[in-house]
């Protein structure tokens, strides 16, 4: 952009180097590659010169933005919906569920990320994951759903998704 956001003035920095490409172009290459690495060198020598401005500059941009870890976190959340999307109820009983997902079979790193997940649950008083068959059997007390809201979570899912 060509004038500044603040003083609606034409920006001699961006004006010069635009010319000075134009007026390059019919002459020889060695003077347009001179011009763009003279230009280049002046770019840095300017951003020397307001390092701290920029250091400044940068360090708030990171901390708004993050996006390194928006971007992990929608991968992350992109595996972990495309694997509960792919998940079906196979049998449901209060306090015992079985679930089948296609991801599951003979994949070793999904059983093992969810065996750590389950692992972590202190509501569920059992659970087995089969990498043979795709299931997944996750047994919890019935009483238990009332004070737990990833119980609660579960038998919503368990009652919408059964399907006998």
């Amino acid at each position: 952009m060509l004038l500044s956001n603040n003083r609606e003035r034409i920006n001699a920095g961006l004006l010069l180097s635009l010319l000075g490409n134009l007026a390059s172009l019919p002459f020889s290459r060695r003077y347009h590659i001179l011009l763009g690495s003279c230009l280049a060198m002046l770019s840095l020598f300017h951003t020397w010169q307001h390092r701290h401005h920029f250091s400044g500059m940068l360090k708030k941009e990171q901390e708004t933005m993050g996006w390194l870890t928006k971007y992990k976190n929608s991968l992350q959340t992109s595996r972990h919906s495309q694997f509960l999307q792919s998940l079906q109820v196979q049998h449901y009983l209060p306090g015992r569920i079985r679930l089948y997902s296609k991801h599951l079979l003979n994949n070793q790193s999904v059983a093992a990320e969810l065996n750590r997940l389950l692992t972590a649950v202190p509501e569920l008083t059992g659970f087995s994951v089969s990498t043979a068959t795709g299931s997944i059997l996750l047994q919890y007390t019935p009483e238990a759903v009332v004070g737990s809201s990833f119980l609660q979570e579960l038998e919503q899912f368990a009652l919408a998704h059964y399907r006998r």
